[in-house]
């Protein structure tokens, strides 16, 4: 019997909101880990920003070990201790096997009600383009539609916030999708904090791409008999 064939998704699993883990030839990739049960010791943890729901300080102690690194923004590096690497747009980093290119992130019509952008343009919110041999992953962090976005076009996998209110509502992301063209996107930002499924199905069907919804590992774990979306 053939061997089931490999594709763009495989090795990434979405921990819930906008946390994934990526198995990589460097080892675990997590970005933006939180609310995360116990799982595969980290080799590499990159955090898009400093917001609750995307830095939690106790979810990467708990998955870091010793020779962790940490890929991030100032306001989270100057948290944390041990092997630390601060990052801002247009930087690219080496770890080990992989390229990791940190891209803008940031609103254009999310706004307080103060008139300010919850994500501002700057160096303190990013999103990740993952270089792991000849698969690109990109990881777009909260924003909305950007023309910096463009620099992800073609990548294997975009990984797009559908929720709305703070992020892309699902048909911008489908308009993000259009113009990163990717060989698959998959919605997040949903489904724990803000955003629920009906988002990611009307991203799914309006994107011009091929595009999945992921289960959590914890639905995945769970699909012999156990529960609920964390």
């Amino acid at each position: 019997m053939a061997p089931p064939q490999r594709t763009a998704l495989d090795g990434i699993e979405w921990l819930g909101h906008a946390g994934f883990r990526i198995e990589t030839s460097a080892g675990w990739v997590y970005i933006d880990p939180y609310r995360v049960a116990d799982g595969p010791p980290a080799a590499l943890i990159c955090v898009t920003h400093g917001h609750f729901d995307h830095f939690s300080r106790d979810d990467v102690l708990r998955l870091a070990v010793e020779g962790t690194a940490l890929i991030a923004p100032s306001t989270v590096t100057e948290q944390l201790r041990g092997k630390t690497i601060t990052i801002a747009p247009g930087d690219v980093v080496d770890a080990g096997p992989l390229e990791i290119l940190a891209l803008p992130a940031y609103n254009t019509n999310k706004l307080d009600s103060e008139g300010r952008p919850f994500h501002v343009l700057g160096s303190e919110t990013v999103g990740y383009v993952i270089r792991d041999g000849g698969r690109r992953i990109y990881h777009s962090g909260d924003t909305d539609v950007i023309p910096e976005m463009d620099e992800a076009a073609g990548v294997d996998v975009a990984l797009l916030p559908v929720s709305g209110t703070y992020v892309m509502t699902a048909i911008e992301a489908a308009e993000a999708a259009r113009r990163i063209a990717p060989g698959i996107a998959v919605p997040m930002h949903w489904g724990t904090v803000i955003g629920s499924r009906a988002d990611a199905e009307q991203f799914v069907s309006a994107a011009p791409v091929a595009a999945e919804i992921l289960d959590t590992v914890d639905e995945e774990q769970g699909s012999k008999g156990r529960g609920d979306p964390a």
